[in-house]
């Protein structure tokens, strides 16, 4: 991950930084959601609209902090990234599915953040925005 900005620490509390990102806010409120932990360990979330078409991920201080509520907290993007890499990107998606059964009795240590966790493992720390895991479970009589 790449800071691209970070406000600087010498504003006033309210002061607009000239040199901060547009927001990029959607009016209807929908945001990107994809999330990162800062230099000093805040975690953040882009407030960007949903489908932006770039790799840069924004986070506003309406989220945390002090500073105008809608201006840029910190911007992030990923070493490779760049126009149309982001989640709105032309990339062909690919999806796999993968269907477990096993025994209520093989079941201990068996939950689903875990496996969604491993799965996530296999990608590049940089490509987690781009990756979506979801695990679903269900039981049934044999």
């Amino acid at each position: 991950m790449l800071i691209t900005y970070s406000r600087p620490q010498d504003l006033d509390p309210q002061q607009l930084d000239p040199a901060a990102p547009a927001a990029d806010l959607d009016p209807a409120g929908y945001e990107c959601e994809a999330e990162t932990v800062d230099v000093l360990g805040t975690p953040w979330s882009c407030t960007r609209r949903r489908a932006h078409t770039d790799d840069e991920h924004r986070a506003v201080f309406g989220q945390l902090g002090d500073g105008p509520a809608d201006a840029v907290a910190i911007a992030w993007a990923y070493e490779h990234g760049g126009a149309g890499y982001g989640p709105a990107s032309p990339e062909a998606v690919h999806t796999i599915t993968v269907t477990v059964t096993f025994p209520e009795s093989a079941s201990i240590g068996v939950a689903a953040d875990h496996i969604a966790a491993d799965v996530l493992s296999s990608f590049w720390e940089c490509d987690h925005d781009h990756v979506r895991v979801a695990v679903t479970s269900s039981t049934r009589l044999a």
